[in-house]
C-alpha cells in the first residue's frame, strides 16, 4: 500500500493544522496509509518542518532552506509514498514544490493557486502556472475560481473537487488554558457579540471592520461588543478603534484549540467581510458552532450560501456597515441554521465522491 503523506509548511501557525487533520482522517476511514508532514505534533511525533513564520528573515530563510533539504530527503527514500502539497500560491511554495521535479508524485492541494498579493505581477504568475503544467500529477481544487485558472494556464492532468472539509473541535475548552485576555473578551450581559477570526490582512477586510465599528452611532455602538482575533500580518493600527470603545477588543496572536472553542461558543455573528478568497477555514469553523456568518458577496460566499441559505447574510463592502446595523438593531438570530440545511451540509456524499477519486488516481499512478 501506497502511503499519502500530506504536506503542510504553515500548519498550526495559521489553522491549517484543522484542515490537514481532516484531510487525513477521511482518507483514514477508508484504509489508506497516511502521515502529515508539517509544522505540528502529529500522533505523537515530533513536527516534521521547522516553523519559519513569525521570525527575522535571515532565520526563516534558514530555516526553509533546512525544510526544503529534509522533505527532498524525505521523496527521494520514500519513492513509493504521493505526496500532496498544500499549496497557497506564495513564493516559497515554488521552493517547497521543486522536488516534485524529481519525484514525479506530487500532488497540490490547491487553497489558492496565485496568492493575492502576485495576482498584478505576471513575472512571479508565470513561474507557478509553468510549476503546475509541468510537474504537478493530480490537481485538488475547492472552487470554480481555482479550477478556471488551472484551465487557463493549461492543466491537462486530473483535478479533483471536494468542498472545504468539515472541521471537527472538541466541545468543551480547558479553562487552565485560557489565557486572561481570551477569558474576558466577551463579558457583558445582553450585547451583541461579533467576531472577526483569522489573520488580519486587507485581503479578508480587516480594514472594513475598522471603519465600519468606528464608524457606528453611539447608541449602537452600545449595543455590542467585538473581538477580532489572529495575527496582525499587515501591521494594521487598531489603537484608534480600542480608544473608541472598551468593548472593542483586539487579540494580536496565535489562538490555541481552547481559546478557539472559547471565542466561537460565546460569539454571536462571525464575520467575513473578505475580498477575494478561494475557499474558507473559518466558513468551516463557523459553521461547526453554527454560529451567524455575515459575509461579502464574493463566488465562493454566494455559492455557498446559495447553497445553504440559512448559515449566513451575504452583503456587499459598501452596505457591510448598514448590514451591521441591521443585525444590531433587529437580533433575530435563531433563525439562521435550518434543520434542512444542516442535515444536506453533514451529507457525506460529495466527500466519498472525492476519497473515491483519490484512490482511484493513486492507483493508476
Amino acid at each position: 500500500m501506497k502511503t499519502i503523506y500530506i504536506v503542510d509548511l504553515i500548519g498550526s501557525y495559521c489553522g491549517m493544522h484543522y484542515y490537514d487533520e481532516a484531510f487525513a482522517d477521511i482518507l483514514r476511514k477508508k484504509g489508506s496509509q497516511v502521515k502529515i508532514l508539517s509544522t505540528f505534533n502529529e500522533q505523537g511525533e515530533k513536527p516534521f518542518f521547522s516553523l519559519i513564520f513569525g521570525r527575522n528573515k535571515l532565520i526563516s530563510v534558514l530555516l526553509l532552506l533546512k525544510n526544503y533539504l529534509r522533505l527532498l530527503k524525505h521523496m527521494i527514500t520514500h519513492k513509493r509514498g504521493v505526496y500532496i502539497y498544500m499549496c497557497y500560491g506564495e513564493l516559497y511554495d515554488l521552493l517547497m514544490m521543486s522536488p516534485g521535479m524529481v519525484s514525479r508524485r506530487l500532488w497540490c492541494d490547491m487553497h489558492e493557486a496565485h496568492a493575492l498579493k502576485y495576482i498584478d505581477t505576471s513575472r512571479v504568475l508565470c513561474f507557478f502556472d509553468w510549476y503546475y503544467t509541468k510537474y504537478v500529477r493530480c490537481f485538488i481544487y475547492h472552487s470554480e475560481r481555482t479550477k478556471n485558472i488551472l484551465n487557463t494556464i493549461g492543466v491537462k492532468v486530473p483535478m479533483l473537487y471536494v468542498p472545504h472539509l468539515k472541521y471537527s473541535f472538541k466541545k468543551k475548552y480547558e479553562e487552565k488554558s485560557l489565557s486572561k485576555d481570551v477569558a474576558n473578551a466577551f463579558v457583558s450581559i445582553g450585547k451583541i457579540k461579533f467576531l472577526f477570526f483569522g489573520n488580519l490582512s486587507h485581503a479578508k477586510g480587516i480594514d472594513i471592520i475598522v471603519d465600519v465599528f468606528a464608524r457606528l452611532p453611539h447608541d449602537v455602538r452600545e449595543k455590542v461588543e467585538l473581538v477580532i482575533a489572529g495575527k496582525n500580518v499587515e501591521n494594521i493600527d487598531f489603537s484608534l478603534l480600542c480608544r473608541i470603545s472598551t468593548d472593542y477588543r483586539v487579540l494580536d496572536r496565535h489562538i490555541n484549540d481552547d481559546e478557539l472553542v472559547y471565542l466561537y461558543s460565546h460569539t454571536d455573528v462571525v464575520l467575513l467581510p473578505y475580498r477575494k478568497s478561494s475557499q474558507s477555514g473559518i466558513f468551516a469553523m463557523a459553521c461547526y458552532f453554527k454560529k451567524v456568518m455575515l459575509l461579502t458577496d464574493i463566488p465562493y460566499f454566494r455559492k455557498m450560501i446559495d447553497e445553504f441559505p440559512s448559515f449566513g447574510r451575504l452583503t456587499s463592502i459598501n452596505k457591510y456597515r448598514q448590514s451591521v446595523e441591521d443585525i444590531i438593531k433587529r437580533p433575530v438570530l435563531d433563525n439562521y441554521y435550518t434543520t434542512s440545511d444542516c442535515e444536506r451540509y453533514e451529507q457525506k456524499k460529495e466527500i466519498n465522491d472525492f476519497v473515491t477519486m483519490v484512490d482511484a488516481e493513486i492507483n493508476r499512478a
